[in-house]
């Protein structure tokens, strides 16, 4: 059926249409086109495949070859001793790591030698999304044959701009059986990771992918802390330890932290091969992604913000008479201004989410009397108990939220008038803008309580209920909703098709040889998919690495940290994946090579979890105490009260004192003070000292990749 749909606005005339699609007919497309109440929906599917070799050809993409004679590709060699060599290296090749074998099948494809990679059917095989990114280089490149703008080269382009195109989008039905694909892909006959991530890459292309495998491999290794995480809980339960005086406690939160190093760096290794299998490396890839990034691609992808960047153009730059040759050209401005007004939007923003979350602090009663930041009039009573608890959580929750969608605008219209050259430039901008304010606003709190009140007790409370109340809004936000909205969609748009023309109807069965009634139930399918909200992979990297924060930052404070987390992981796994296939509009096929600045957020949170821990182990609680009891001293500040005393007490917040107050507190003997700073700063530097250990010796670790890397060396110096 239909690959792409062209949304016009309902402004553009019919002449124009029929222009258009006389344009693409010749480019071999087959179209149908459907009348909406705002818009008009031109449906199209490609039919000439030489077109698509062409241009994969032109784009250097890399495809396996099947030709016997080109497994152990041609080589002009004059020395004997060199041809030798290449024998040897040929010979080699049968006792090496299938997947070397596998990568070294592949070659840049030439259209001229298309016969290579013929199978024995004569057919190029070809993934849904290299089809996928060769149709949209076709339609970004069609030049502008009537006039529309005059200034543009590029006929979409123009349409764009002048507001009559309003998107381009990928289609499909909603038929894709996910239930059966995470079925297939679990077997036990195969590697079901590698399975999974292939089938989404195949379909969605390597961004998506790189996403659900970065998921995948944090599950899979997340199984290694559940497993220390249990044994801790049932330590502590045996010998009936409170989280503050527990000796486990801090030996799993230097587990996780070592972990944390671990995972990332493997994580490193695997997106290599990655990298390597999916032929996303290398100046290859970036000839490709210089040519796939259009000006047409740019505007689609943020479309709702090209406006906004036309309108900013105009304040980047201005017109000016160039001393050299006298021409009007445009200079940019003072860069130093521009980021001096971006940087102040963006504090503003900060100011006014520190001043809520101070609020949020004294509401939900975490602020003393005898604190700086108390403020008296807006103490809630009873604001203890857990009723009241969570309704104040929820607003929490909802109002940071809101913020955060307000600070995603201020930050897109601040990267835009940075006027980044590419758009790989312009998302690293504006990842590290959100990325950087809303892990501030999800982890002040805990910050605040943990570091500031030094109640460790406080602190694993809040996160709880924090963590359960900001999950359970994002199921809602991401897929119970877009569910609604899309029961809503089908039933605006369940008499589209039917209304259409019996011709019509006729001729698309033909084209297709699918019988009517199938037609209609397609074809409305993809009519619905193309007015869906269209994803952003941000916020779901964003939940993976807030989670990650969760399990490294505090884990001596939620012993049960990463079993809570694994669990909310699964459930992030199977909703991401039903909702990209079900709920969003299909992404754009978009080449990638890695999850982008993410594995660098990561590797700073290694390092902060450090010292986060550490403040829990020594300032927050009693723990350093059953390491290194004759550097301290303990007094119990218990007050004398008896059960019956205690079960007569109605006020739940007072009750909650008299159960934190009875713990043991410790401070430094008097001569130890200066011993027990020096434990902390040795502890610190030693876990510093392994993190770093840990990730050289798995970069010195050898991989089939580093094998596969080095034979294409030396095969080319054996070409020389």
């Amino acid at each position: 059926m239909y690959e792409v749909a062209i949304i016009f606005n309902e402004k553009i005339q019919d002449d124009e249409i029929q222009l258009i699609s006389n344009i693409l007919k010749g480019f071999g497309f087959t179209y149908t086109v459907i009348f909406q109440n705002t818009s008009i929906v031109m449906m199209l599917y490609l039919k000439n495949n030489d077109l698509i070799l062409q241009t994969l050809s032109d784009l250097h993409i890399e495809l396996p070859k099947y030709s016997k004679k080109s497994f152990q590709s041609k080589i002009q060699i004059q020395n004997r001793k060199k041809l030798e060599k290449y024998r040897q290296f040929i010979k080699i090749r049968d006792f090496l790591d299938s997947n070397i074998k596998e990568m070294e099948l592949y070659s840049k494809f030439k259209y001229s030698d298309k016969n290579k990679y013929e199978d024995s059917q004569n057919i190029v095989e070809i993934d849904s999304h290299l089809r996928e990114i060769a149709i949209y280089q076709i339609l970004a490149t069609i030049k502008n044959s009537y006039d529309i703008s005059n200034e543009q080269q590029y006929m979409f382009v123009a349409l764009k701009q002048k507001g009559l195109l309003l998107d381009i989008c990928p289609v499909r039905t909603f038929r894709h059986s996910t239930y059966g694909e995470l079925k297939q892909s679990f077997e036990l006959k195969v590697n079901f990771l590698d399975q999974l991530v292939g089938n989404i890459r195949s379909q969605m292309g390597e961004q998506i992918a790189f996403y659900f495998a970065f998921l995948l491999y944090l599950i899979k290794n997340m199984l290694i802390l559940v497993i220390f995480g249990l044994i801790t809980f049932f330590l502590d339960e045996h010998y009936k330890y409170d989280v503050t005086k527990s000796p486990f406690e801090p030996l799993y939160a230097a587990l996780t932290v070592l972990w944390a190093a671990y995972f990332v760096s493997k994580w490193n290794q695997r997106q290599l091969e990655y990298q390597v299998k999916w032929r996303s490396q290398g100046k290859n890839f970036d000839h490709l992604s210089s040519k796939l990034e259009l000006s047409l691609l740019k505007c689609l992808k943020h479309k709702s913000h090209f406006q906004i960047q036309e309108s900013l153009r105009r304040i980047v730059y201005s017109d000016e008479l160039d001393p050299v040759s006298g021409l009007k050209v445009q200079i940019k401005k003072n860069i130093f201004k521009i980021y001096l007004d971006s940087a102040i939007r963006i504090i503003g923003y900060v100011i006014l989410l520190v001043a809520f979350l101070i609020v949020s602090l004294n509401m939900r009663g975490y602020v003393d009397s005898k604190q700086s930041f108390y403020i008296e009039i807006i103490q809630i009573p009873y604001c203890k108990n857990i009723y009241v608890s969570y309704l104040l959580a929820v607003i929490h929750v909802v109002f940071v939220n809101y913020l955060n969608s307000k600070y995603k605008q201020v930050s897109i219209t601040t990267s835009l008038s940075e006027d980044h050259k590419s758009l790989q430039t312009f998302e690293r901008s504006l990842i590290i803008k959100r990325f950087t304010f809303e892990i501030f606003s999800a982890f002040f709190d805990f910050f605040y309580i943990g570091f500031v009140n030094d109640d460790i007790n406080q602190l694993k409370q809040e996160m709880i209920q924090m963590f359960m109340v900001d999950e359970l809004r994002r199921i809602f936000t991401e897929t119970i909703l877009p569910s609604i909205s899309k029961l809503q969609l089908i039933q605006q748009q369940k008499y589209i098709i039917k209304r259409m023309p019996k011709e019509q109807l006729e001729a698309i069965s033909q084209e297709f040889q699918i019988n009517e009634t199938q037609i209609v139930q397609v074809l409305q399918s993809q009519l619905i998919s193309c007015y869906l909200p269209k994803y952003e992979s941000f916020d779901d990297y964003l939940e993976i690495i807030l989670n990650f924060g969760y399990v490294c930052f505090f884990t001596s404070a939620v012993r049960v940290a990463g079993i809570v987390v694994t669990l909310f992981l699964f459930i992030e796994f199977f909703s991401d994946y039903y909702k990209i296939y079900h709920l969003y509009q299909k992404p754009f096929a978009v080449k990638s090579n890695s999850i982008g600045p993410w594995t660098k957020a990561m590797d700073i949170i290694c390092v902060i979890s450090v010292f986060t821990n550490l403040m829990l182990f020594a300032v927050a609680s009693d723990q350093i105490v059953k390491f290194f009891p004759n550097l301290f001293e303990e007094t119990n500040t218990q007050p004398q009260i008896t059960q019956a005393q205690y079960d007569e007490i109605e006020d739940n917040e007072i009750k909650i004192m008299f159960q934190t107050c009875g713990l043991l507190t410790a401070k430094p003997l008097p001569n130890k003070s200066s011993q027990a700073t020096l434990v902390v700063i040795f502890i610190e530097h030693i876990l510093l000292i392994m993190i770093y250990f840990i990730k050289k010796l798995i970069n010195l670790q050898q991989t089939w990749v580093d094998i596969y890397l080095k034979r294409k060396i030396y095969k080319r110096s054996l070409k020389e």
